[in-house]
């Protein structure tokens, strides 16, 4: 199986550029979105906080390329936990609104204890999911077997996420992303077997890692529902916080609704609000799994912040694994 360096790209730059989209609206309500912004349908500043350009991306990024950067150096998986750690105490000077689960984690981290140790056990975020699209992509290129898979997946995800619930949904968007990778292009995509398949992976996960169903359980919920019209899957998720029952399912459907339509779909995933630079992140990955970066519109490619650097990282990160 052949897997396109464009969509690996596209799987890692894609996050970045979701997260941009979303950063300014992260934490609103729809209708403060509405209110405030009219709607996001391109970069915006951060008009309410200020911290932030259009453009400009926050943790979810951040912590992505910190596992692309480790894993561009290191093929053996026995070796990530300790690179990423490493590199996730290097970003710890420029936090961009880290949540308390990573800020404790990696504060952990630079205090000595181990990757194995400093993950946050009792919160329940999507952080392990925003930043899986590297760990897919490495998965669709190796074709390893679901326990291999596992067996490298689980540490580097649990460095700053041991909730079972956070690492099952990590473990989806790693499998998602590998799935779509794997397709030969868009039109192959088939709704029905892509969230049978999802939902069979995470319930998988959940069983190895002691998890409830509660992000399984919520997949099942949105099964029958995703090609409903009129539609609010913000309601069928209650909400789209942080929880890793909210926002990753919330992102899966939305790219398994329309995934043929990169732009509306990432727009309208983001403009429901909640915690939209991570939704954007993971739809992000997704999409640009599945449509690759030159699939991307110019202006998203020219105004993302870093954007020669981080495509540099990523094309060191496709060549080592495509060779």
């Amino acid at each position: 199986m052949t897997i396109s360096a464009d969509r690996v790209l596209g799987s890692l730059l894609g996050t970045a550029v979701g997260d941009a989209l979303g950063m300014p609206i992260e934490g609103l309500s729809h209708q403060n979105v509405r209110t405030y912004y009219k709607g996001i349908k391109e970069y915006r500043d951060d008009d309410q906080r200020g911290d932030f350009d259009a453009g400009q991306w926050t943790d979810d990024t951040q912590m992505t390329f910190a596992i692309v950067r480790a894993l561009s150096r290191e093929s053996d998986p026995t070796a990530w936990p300790e690179m990423v750690a490493e590199e996730y105490v290097t970003l710890r000077a420029d936090a961009r609104r880290w949540g308390p689960t990573s800020t404790a984690a990696i504060d952990r981290l630079a205090n000595g204890t181990s990757p194995e140790k400093a993950g946050t056990p009792d919160r329940d975020s999507d952080g392990a999911a925003m930043r899986a699209a590297p760990l897919g992509s490495w998965w669709a290129a190796t074709e390893a077997g679901r326990e291999e898979a596992f067996a490298a997946l689980r540490p580097v995800l649990s460095i700053t996420h041991r909730h079972p619930s956070a690492l099952a949904a990590g473990w989806g968007q790693a499998f998602a992303v590998r799935t779509l990778l794997q397709l030969d292009d868009v039109d192959a995509f088939d709704r029905t077997a892509f969230w049978g398949d999802l939902v069979e992976a995470t319930t998988w996960a959940e069983d190895r890692l002691g998890a409830d169903a509660r992000v399984s359980d919520r997949l099942r919920d949105l099964e029958g529902i995703i090609d409903s019209f009129p539609l609010d899957l913000r309601d069928a998720c209650d909400g789209v916080g942080v929880r890793a029952d909210e926002a990753w399912p919330f992102a899966c459907a939305m790219v398994a609704r329309r995934p043929g339509l990169l732009e509306n779909t990432l727009l309208s995933g983001i403009n429901v609000g909640g915690d939209a630079d991570t939704t954007g992140a993971m739809m992000g990955a997704m999409l640009g799994a599945l449509h690759g970066w030159s699939s991307f519109p110019d202006e998203w490619h020219d105004g993302l912040e870093a954007a020669d650097r981080l495509q540099q990282e990523a094309e060191a990160f496709a060549g080592r694994l495509l060779g």
